[in-house]
């Protein structure tokens, strides 16, 4: 089913979604979304995201580029019980030098994220840890 609505962008850039589509989409207040914004065909998309209840934490891993390693990194969260939402690697020089961006939901990690971030740190294949909360 589409629905289509036409809205206003007020003063501050912000857009209402109209009620029928909140119904239909389950979306409840709180609730987080995802824009992508395609910049060439002109186009946004919301995208459900997360739940109000969820703690948001975004990671900035660098690491080799080898096989395996980010699997190494995205296990390791994981076994913590942080629930990966979104994510995006890239190589930035072939076969030595890649990055990892990753939100998370670690409302259910079973240590802090200090401590997340060292064990990260001590795989060989891990060369650097970032690591912020969103509000």
């Amino acid at each position: 089913m589409r629905i289509a609505s036409i809205q206003k962008i007020d003063a501050k850039g912000r857009i209402s979604i109209p009620a029928r589509v909140r119904e239909a989409l389950g979306l409840k207040d709180g609730m987080r979304v995802l824009l992508v914004a395609d910049v060439e065909e002109r186009r946004i998309a919301i995208n459900l995201f997360a739940d109000p209840e969820a703690k948001l934490v975004e990671f900035r891993i660098s690491l080799n580029d080898i096989p395996g390693a980010l699997a190494r990194a995205a296990s390791i969260l994981a076994k913590n019980g942080i629930d990966l939402l979104f994510s995006e690697s890239r190589t930035l020089r072939r076969g030595e030098f890649a990055e990892w961006i990753a939100i998370a939901d670690y409302s259910k990690c079973i240590k802090p994220l200090d401590k997340v971030k060292e064990e990260l740190i001590n795989e060989d294949c891990i060369k650097a840890v970032g690591f912020r909360v969103l509000e």
